[in-house]
């Protein structure tokens, strides 16, 4: 007598679904509240303007709408610039609770066989795909509905890109590419590679501080000339600095751009880089000074400066230079594919329209720049593995020096 069996997936994927609700609760609730007490915040700030009480909702959903990379009309004027530094903050929300719900789904995952990952898989794509449209579903609607948001295909793209970079950062974390077919015998080479990338991010930050460190010393006059024509330029330079943190990652990314050469487009007329002056009127805003005038001559030798940092993320150090050794090309490769996937997503949401004349189209080419920066940081990483290599031939026989654990230490 055969005997009827209910579908072993049904109780797991009802558990999944409802910790997939509770995590973009947790977010929500986060998030819409903060939206709010900085709407209010400015509303208190133009009291003066007689605003109605319903700017508050619409500032706060287009807030959240901007956050997103959603692209928001007011003022007379279309800002698609995310404040990046306030995105890469829900970024990490949303990847935490991804890391959450792929963990606590591992835990309760079947037996490693054949029938066991398809029951893995089916799960984890609900969970995945679920929480993407919980997440973007309400998000859309409010601030289309409330805060005036304009979908545009750039916009989708960016909230995608949000989305999918923050729940597949929680995936890999948590599990790595041991559960992705073709790439289970990777682990090893997977973690160099991600150890390497992590270096060469950090040293990418590093090396954008110093970029606009050496502009601004290079343009201390026209920098403090442009706080002049406040009438408190103390004030107007606490305030400016406050705006220019909020969009801190972008700027970051946009210096890396400027001195690869790929620059940053100003009104989509104009291209300031390294290897290019441009002098098209920028407003009163001191990053934004640097962008217009001309450079000293040595300053198109800024490229170098993204091969030392490829260079001497892989030999600085003897336990990383012998992992980018092990490693070898397949780590190089997949720490600069890691490098670019970050880069590509900081150039879409550094780019876009953060007002008139040459704020218009503004920031770096997303279809150019990533690439350019992940070549030049490559060849810096290409030239370190050779030197590497050659220093293991030092030994007079001509043998490979092998480093021991102590050596290393």
């Amino acid at each position: 007598m055969e005997v009827m069996r209910t579908s072993p997936h049904l109780r797991p994927l009802r558990r999944t679904i409802f910790t997939v609700l509770l995590e973009v609760v947790k977010i929500d609730l986060i998030v819409v509240p903060a939206a709010f007490v900085v709407a209010t915040a400015c509303w208190i700030v133009g009291l003066g303007s007689q605003l109605p009480y319903s700017v508050i909702p619409e500032w706060a959903f287009a807030l959240w709408a901007s956050v997103s990379g959603l692209s928001v009309s007011t003022l007379g004027f279309d800002f698609s610039v995310a404040p990046s530094l306030i995105t890469l903050g829900l970024w990490s929300l949303v990847a935490a609770a991804a890391c959450r719900l792929v963990d606590g789904i591992a835990a309760d995952a079947p037996d490693d066989d054949v029938d066991g990952r398809g029951d893995w898989w089916t799960i984890m794509a609900t969970a995945l795909g679920t929480f993407a449209v919980v997440y973007a579903g309400p998000l859309l609607a409010f601030a289309i509905l409330v805060g005036q948001a304009t979908v545009t295909p750039l916009g989708i793209l960016r909230l995608l890109l949000f989305l999918v970079s923050a729940v597949g950062f929680g995936f890999l974390r948590v599990r790595g590419v041991a559960d992705i077919p073709g790439l289970r015998g990777l682990d090893e080479i997977w973690d160099l590679g991600c150890r390497l990338a992590r270096r060469l991010l950090w040293g990418a930050l590093a090396a954008a501080v110093v970029i606009l460190a050496v502009g601004i010393v290079l343009r201390w006059d026209d920098v403090s000339v442009s706080l002049q024509v406040y009438s408190s330029p103390v004030a107007a330079g606490v305030g400016l600095l406050i705006v220019q943190l909020l969009f801190a990652p972008g700027i970051l990314y946009s210096a890396l751009s400027w001195s690869a050469g790929s620059g940053v487009g100003l009104g989509g007329a104009e291209t300031s880089s390294a290897l290019h002056a441009a002098t098209v009127p920028v407003p009163d805003v001191p990053v934004l000074q640097l962008l217009s005038g001309d450079y000293p001559a040595w300053t198109m030798a800024a490229p170098a400066v993204l091969i030392v940092l490829g260079l001497l993320a892989t030999i600085l150090g003897r336990d990383r230079a012998r992992e980018v050794l092990e490693g070898s090309w397949s780590g190089i490769g997949i720490a600069a594919g890691i490098v670019f996937v970050g880069f590509e997503i900081l150039a879409l949401f550094s780019g876009g329209a953060l007002g008139p004349l040459s704020l218009s189209d503004f920031g770096p080419s997303a279809l150019t720049s990533a690439v350019v920066v992940t070549v030049w940081i490559g060849v810096g990483m290409a030239i370190g593995l050779l030197l590497i290599r050659l220093s293991t031939l030092q030994a007079d026989d001509g043998s490979p020096v092998h480093w021991d654990e102590d050596e290393s230490r």
